[in-house]
């Protein structure tokens, strides 16, 4: 039987499994503090604790090796794109976006992606399998390792849909954000979704202060089921309706994202239509222009000057928008393009 991972633990489930052992309560902090802060890779890097304490938990625990880690760097703007291999070969991949003055990473949760989005580079591969808690902070501390300081921003739009690995997201963002751990403040943290209804709403009644984004892609919804087949089972006025509910409960501004498609949802009746759907929602809109990938059949990118006429639009009506510029494209680390160098299997 395979050992549980001790790193996948968040402070109080380590001090469960500790109490078990017969161990007090002293000891808890010591031990998540090597295991987070310090970055302990074996029990026996813990110097200081006792043998007989070590040889407890190696007992019960595992701690698997460090992934593998492969690193792309963009010519055209610096952006860093790291590629994981984990130790039953799933693979997954984090970008390192970097700005005028602060640094954001960009964190996968699943190698793979069920959703199957038709223009998404991860939704063209499946999901391969959920990545647990210590998989997704080894990304995190790679991370902060490559840019050789303090992370300002960390959001989960990397790899796979978030909120279909809930439990293990939430554990994840429980031990970054632990002042013995990472002590990396909620508030730097946005999770992306295309919409899982039930999560979103579970996220706005919990105590969590993590920031909120929903992939709306388009505000038409024939469209956005042909673009996103989980549609089916969450419909965008049921996505919005949740979105509004995380508003009004938290009072914080949820991001939309919406993706610019060339010919399909870039005119200003598609901004009204957008607009009638967004107007009561406490929100900012985030433009992502599409980005080419082999899974993208024969979408094309959106024209930058239509984008404009879109944003002045949501802006006119006092709506938030930015028309966000893509980083990293000639490294695949863009939006919507990762896919951890595995070969996307070609539609039927």
């Amino acid at each position: 039987m395979t050992k549980p991972d001790i790193r996948d633990f968040t402070r109080q489930e380590l001090a469960r499994a500790m109490v078990s052992l017969g161990e007090k309560g002293s000891r808890i902090d010591r031990i998540f503090n090597f295991l987070h802060r310090k970055g302990a890779e074996s029990f026996d890097a813990m110097a200081g604790v006792q043998e007989e304490l070590k040889a407890k938990l190696s007992s019960r625990y595992s701690m698997a090796p460090a992934p593998a880690v492969e690193k792309l760097v963009s010519k055209l703007d610096g952006t860093i794109k790291l590629l994981f291999t984990f130790q039953d070969g799933a693979k997954a991949e984090s970008v390192l976006l970097f700005n005028k003055k602060t640094v954001s990473a960009c964190i996968s949760s699943q190698s793979g992606c069920a959703c199957g989005c038709t223009f998404c580079a991860t939704g063209g591969l499946g999901l391969k399998r959920d990545l647990k808690p210590s998989e997704i902070v080894a990304q995190f501390a790679a991370c902060r390792r490559e840019a050789g300081r303090a992370l300002d921003s960390v959001v989960f739009m990397g790899m796979g849909e978030p909120f279909m690995n809930w439990a293990n997201v939430k554990s994840a963002i429980l031990i970054l954000s632990d002042n013995k751990g990472y002590n990396f403040p909620q508030s730097g943290i946005t999770v992306s979704t295309v919409g899982v209804v039930p999560v979103i709403r579970e996220l706005a009644d919990s105590h969590l202060t993590i920031r909120l984004a929903v992939s709306l892609i388009t505000a038409d919804d024939k469209q956005r089921l042909e673009l996103a087949p989980v549609s089916a089972k969450y419909p965008l006025r049921e996505v919005i309706g949740a979105a509004r509910y995380y508003a009004d409960r938290t009072k914080k501004a949820v991001l939309f994202e919406y993706i610019f498609f060339d010919g399909l949802n870039d005119t200003p009746q598609h901004a009204e239509k957008l607009l009638a759907r967004i107007k009561d929602v406490k929100c900012k809109v985030n433009l992502i222009m599409y980005n080419p990938n082999p899974a993208g059949n024969n979408l094309k990118p959106g024209n930058i000057e239509k984008a404009k006429e879109f944003q002045k639009i949501l802006v006119d009506a006092g709506i938030r928008t930015h028309l966000r510029r893509e980083k990293g494209s000639d490294i695949a680390a863009a939006c919507g393009q990762l896919a951890a160098g595995l070969e996307i299997p070609k539609p039927a």
